[in-house]
């Protein structure tokens, strides 16, 4: 599987995106929004700022902070120890760095964080996944 993050708009500390979890049949599972931290990017850890665009692999990270298990993202640029993970959250102080999901979005951030985490995860749970971060703004 895939997701595809589409960044759209930058809102007080934050990014939002669009993305979609498709198949290996190109057909969308799941849509929503996303959350991230603002910009600039960067590949260092603990700076609370948004990733570099590009294509990410995944791990999947037992969580002691969540209790469950959540995609880690990474690549050759960006770390496993920086700890980029997609979780639940609704607000800019929410993301410390990481991606968060919704169904729906404002100025202020996503929401329905958990319900959509949670459809997310059902879906993706310790399968192969890949993530694709891309600008469209």
């Amino acid at each position: 599987m895939i997701l595809h993050i589409m960044r759209i708009k930058d809102i007080n500390d934050g990014s939002i995106g669009e993305f979609e979890l498709k198949n290996s049949d190109d057909e969308i599972m799941l849509n929503g929004y996303t959350l991230e931290p603002a910009g600039p990017d960067t590949i260092e850890r603990n700076k609370d700022k948004r990733m570099p665009k590009g294509l990410y692999h995944v791990s999947w990270h037992s969580s002691p902070k969540f209790k469950t298990t959540l995609p880690l993202l990474h690549n050759e640029n960006v770390a496993k120890d920086r700890f980029v993970l997609i979780h639940a959250g609704n607000y800019p102080n929410d993301t410390k760095g990481c991606i968060l999901l919704g169904a729906s979005y404002d100025d202020k951030g996503v929401y329905k964080s958990k319900d959509t985490l949670n459809k997310f995860l059902k879906l993706t749970r310790c399968k192969e996944l890949k993530v694709v971060i891309s600008d469209v703004r």
